[in-house]
């Protein structure tokens, strides 16, 4: 049967000419397909790598604030505050203080 049908592609001009508008409709939309892909995926990762900026600048943040704290609490442990004053003002906790040795 497929012998045939290649035959009469050959011999017949219009359906040659369907066979091939078909040929490039599939062509046209796996092309499609393959860019819709990657856009996903691209749209996917850069999303990834933003969860991720987001989460490492919110981390940095945090960290950066504890060091703040326990810098604020070093000075005042250097001018003689009592560890109670300290608490109060920083917000660490006494084991906080304690192991970051200030």
């Amino acid at each position: 049967m497929e012998p045939l049908i290649d035959e009469l592609r050959c011999e017949e001009e219009g359906i040659m000419r369907a066979d091939r508008a078909l040929k490039k409709i599939e062509r046209d939309r796996e092309k499609r397909a393959r860019r819709i892909f990657w856009d996903n995926q691209r749209l996917v990762y850069n999303s990834d790598m933003d969860a991720a900026k987001e989460k490492g600048l919110l981390q940095g943040r945090q960290e950066g604030r504890m060091a703040n704290r326990e810098e604020i609490a070093r000075n005042m442990k250097a001018r003689g505050y009592k560890p109670e004053e300290i608490q109060a003002i920083t917000g660490l906790s006494g084991e906080e203080i304690d192991t970051a040795n200030l």
